[in-house]
């Protein structure tokens, strides 16, 4: 994925000064998601043109494909509010960056996602993480025992890649304990099917399809 500079406008830092944080790490804290299962998944890009309002949207992108709900949170505001639910946002956690700027990222995820259901917006909690040192507060903020989603897109790349990403998707449902979870991107072994529910990554099935992205 491609990395951007995530800056959000002084004059749009108050739309975070009522969310409620957890009190050992400030991260935001997301209630539980107390809608129905998604039955289709469709990415902000496209949704915010399409305005197929039945649907789930998601932000599993690059990062500069939805990088704009910072700088116009009050107007996707709106938008999103339309919709039957929004999967929280996946700024990106790369294992190479500075632990501040994970943190920073993981911090934004959860602040829209925060700011969104106060505002209206049935939004599932979208679980993201990078290396061990990440996972306290990767995990905080997110109520255990309820409906969550998580994404491997990319994952299958090398043998490597699934098992780091396996066992910290293990880490994820030992300490969140999840009723269900969304999973955005291809089943890979070892997980918790019976409580799953799958949903094809849309650019993988393109590019399968011999179209471009």
């Amino acid at each position: 994925m491609d990395r951007i500079n995530l800056n959000i406008k002084n004059n749009h830092l108050q739309i975070f000064s009522n969310i409620v944080s957890d009190d050992v790490f400030g991260m935001p804290v997301i209630n539980k998601y107390k809608g129905e299962i998604p039955t289709k998944l469709q990415a902000f890009n496209k949704a915010v043109t399409q305005k197929e309002y039945s649907n789930t949207v998601h932000f599993y992108l690059n990062d500069k494909e939805f990088a704009r709900i910072l700088t116009y949170p009050e107007k996707y505001l709106e938008i999103l509010k339309r919709f039957k639910s929004v999967i929280a946002p996946d700024f990106s956690q790369y294992i190479d960056m500075p632990l501040p700027m994970r943190f920073y990222h993981c911090f934004l995820n959860k602040a829209l996602a925060a700011y969104w259901a106060n505002n209206g917006v049935n939004v599932i909690p979208n679980v993201t993480w990078s290396t061990p040192d990440s996972y306290d507060y990767s995990f905080a903020g997110i109520a255990k025992n309820g409906i969550i989603a998580i994404n491997c897109t990319g994952v299958k790349r090398s043998g490597y890649s699934k098992y780091l990403w396996m066992e910290r998707y293990k880490e994820a449902v030992r300490r969140l304990d999840p009723k269900h979870i969304i999973r955005y991107g291809e089943k890979m072994p070892g997980e918790y099917e019976e409580i799953s529910t799958y949903f094809e990554n849309e650019n993988y099935k393109m590019l399968n399809n011999g179209r471009k992205r």
